[in-house]
């Protein structure tokens, strides 16, 4: 039977999705040609079908055992160690064994919703099973290779996270979602879900949950010493990142890995929140994905803190934007009070809601084009004042222009950025020219005038403005600043330019 309707039915489609994703593409290319012919056979002679005799018991009161789930992971475990073509099927074709799962429970007669209830808590003792093979250490007199152990822990890793995960992403919907079939009073406060792992065990389940994601994203972290994981290719690599820090395929949220009810709407943790901002430095800002970066920024549990910070988001990118359009047209004193109302605005943001709100700005441009315009304030050429004969760096703004671009695209591509996705240095770039446009602005209207011997005649070019002369001048300023702050990268050759503006991070070593 076909097992389509089962899965959009009972909403484990995205379950489904993330298994077959990601990583798991990258470990079925390390595997030999026939690998779904083996996988087909292992799930037909050797699957431990009675072990999910005890899914007919679950919903009894009371239940025969209180540890009934205990030994039917147990056994699992015990079956993975002594049949490596089992939990090789299990680890690099886990949709695989979902598909099994939804269909026997089909077969059994279950109604409506407890296809996938049964499917994810059977699916929950298959990865725990896993994982506790994996910690025993597989033994090589059953066929397994000496390193197979440590070339599978990744992957156990992701599968026990992946699937303990799940009922979170659907935190709070409970009007058509898969758990919520049955009413929370009869089982407990999230319904059957509260008996996965034993009577009232929804606060070990959580914390298994919990464990499963520091595991993994170790993992995710140390991914170029793990082979199965080193191959993943980059869009790959973020489908798991984004697994493993939003709720859903459109990152709007936070995952939240909370003990409240599943019912119940709940705030990030401690640990959600550091596991988000551990990502975005590790992983999103070195691969300048400003979006999800950006996604994290402005998401808050309560309304009003997350319209404060997309209000204030909202208008110092419009501030910014004005400083731009008042630019170009040469509107000089305008753009330099819109530029220090951006950079206002920036602060208060960064003031009222801390790192993760302030990492979408770059803030280490702006702090290095500072630099590269004290300096240019310093060495400001006479030239630039003469209004007898007026600069011509047309060729200066393009090399300066194309070499800060090119030293992005060059970053952006060593930290795995391929195709389309190196567009994302582009953005880098437009948002570093305006960090350097607005830090010019100041340093020449407003700073440079009360320092430089002729800053009169300064003041008389910014007074009236003309492309030829004034526009040229803050082109320069513009693409120097840029350059300063791009190549200023090298100083903190550990850190990507795309890094949060801090120096100490109080975290233990990995």
């Amino acid at each position: 039977m076909t097992t389509e309707p089962l899965i959009s039915a009972a909403g484990l489609g995205g379950l489904m999705a993330r298994l077959e994703q990601g990583v798991c593409g990258s470990a079925q290319r390390s595997r030999p040609a026939d690998w779904k012919f083996r996988d087909r056979n292992a799930m037909a002679s050797l699957w431990p079908a009675a072990a999910f005799a005890a899914l007919a018991d679950i919903r009894d009161v009371p239940w025969e055992t209180t540890d009934q789930p205990g030994q039917v992971i147990a056994g699992l475990s015990a079956a993975f160690r002594a049949t490596p073509a089992l939990l090789a099927t299990v680890l690099y074709a886990p949709a695989t064994v979902l598909v099994r799962l939804l269909t026997s429970g089909a077969a059994r007669g279950a109604a409506g919703g407890a296809v996938s209830v049964d499917a994810w808590i059977a699916l929950c003792w298959t990865a725990e099973g896993a994982w506790d093979a994996i910690v025993q250490g597989l033994p090589v007199d059953a066929g397994y290779g000496a390193g197979d152990t440590d070339l599978l822990r990744p992957l156990a890793a992701r599968l026990r996270f992946l699937v303990l995960s799940e009922p979170m992403r659907w935190r709070g919907q409970v009007a058509g979602a898969w758990w919520a079939w049955e009413p929370d009073e009869i089982f407990g406060a999230s319904g059957v879900l509260d008996r996965t792992l034993g009577e009232r065990s929804w606060g070990l389940l959580v914390s298994r949950c919990q464990e499963s994601r520091r595991l993994w994203q170790r993992c995710l972290d140390e991914y170029q010493s793990h082979p199965l994981v080193a191959q993943a290719r980059p869009a790959e690599l973020e489908q798991e990142l984004n697994a493993l820090v939003f709720s859903g395929q459109v990152r709007r949220a936070p995952l939240i890995l909370s003990v409240r009810p599943l019912a119940e709407q709940a705030g990030p943790t401690a640990a959600d929140k550091n596991v988000a901002d551990e990502v975005a430095e590790r992983h999103l800002l070195p691969r300048f994905d400003l979006a999800g970066v950006l996604a994290l920024a402005v998401y808050d549990d309560a309304r009003r803190g997350r319209t404060g910070r997309q209000a204030i988001a909202a208008l110092a990118a419009l501030a910014g934007l004005a400083t731009v359009t008042c630019a170009a047209l040469l509107e000089v004193r305008p753009a330099a009070v819109l530029a220090a109302v951006c950079y206002a605005l920036i602060g208060v943001g960064v003031m009222a809601y801390g790192t993760a709100w302030a990492a979408p700005w770059l803030l280490r441009l702006p702090a290095a084009a500072a630099v590269g315009i004290i300096a240019l304030v310093s060495i400001l050429p006479g030239g630039w004042l003469s209004t007898a004969s007026p600069p011509s760096g047309g060729l200066a703004v393009l090399a300066l222009a194309a070499a800060s671009c090119g030293y992005l695209l060059v970053q952006a591509r060593n930290h795995g950025l391929v195709g389309w996705s190196l567009g994302r240095a582009v953005a880098v770039a437009a948002i570093g020219a305006a960090h350097a446009l607005m830090v010019s602005l100041l340093g020449l209207v407003v700073v440079a005038p009360a320092f430089i011997a002729d800053g009169s005649s300064l003041t008389e070019l910014w007074r009236h403005p003309g492309y030829r002369h004034a526009g040229v001048v803050l082109a320069l300023a513009t693409v120097w600043c840029l350059a300063v702050g791009v190549f200023s990268q090298i100083l903190w050759d550990d850190r990507p330019i795309t890094a949060a503006l801090a120096h100490l991070s109080w975290r233990s070593g990995r």
